[in-house]
């Protein structure tokens, strides 16, 4: 497994970033009343030894994208069965969004 692209600037993370990082590199936005800034982050999935009864998603626009925002990560603490709910609805929406595209999730 190769180590993720990490752009100039990402060394100021609050989320580490490192080979298991669930994905390293998505499209986000922060959202505000009258604005939204557009930026590229990381989302990983984990659970941590402080909560261990817990699933971690985690969440982290890059501070070289947004202005509005100082440096930080959003987290969301799920039991397992938020989790699975969570990711049968992420499983259910990717696949409508296949079936619209004709079965091609890469095309444009």
């Amino acid at each position: 497994m190769s180590l993720p692209a990490v752009r100039p600037g990402m060394n100021e993370r609050i989320t580490s970033v490192t080979a298991y990082t669930t994905l390293d590199l998505v499209d986000g936005a922060a959202l505000g009343h009258d604005w939204t800034e557009n930026g590229s982050g990381v989302l990983n999935v984990t659970a941590s030894d402080e909560r261990p009864d817990r699933v971690e998603l985690q969440f982290e626009l890059d501070g070289l994208d947004v202005e509005r925002l100082p440096n930080h990560a959003d987290r969301v603490d799920l039991t397992p069965e938020q989790a699975r709910t969570v990711a049968a609805a992420l499983t259910r929406y990717a696949d409508r969004i296949e079936a619209d595209e004709g079965g091609n999730a890469d095309s444009d």
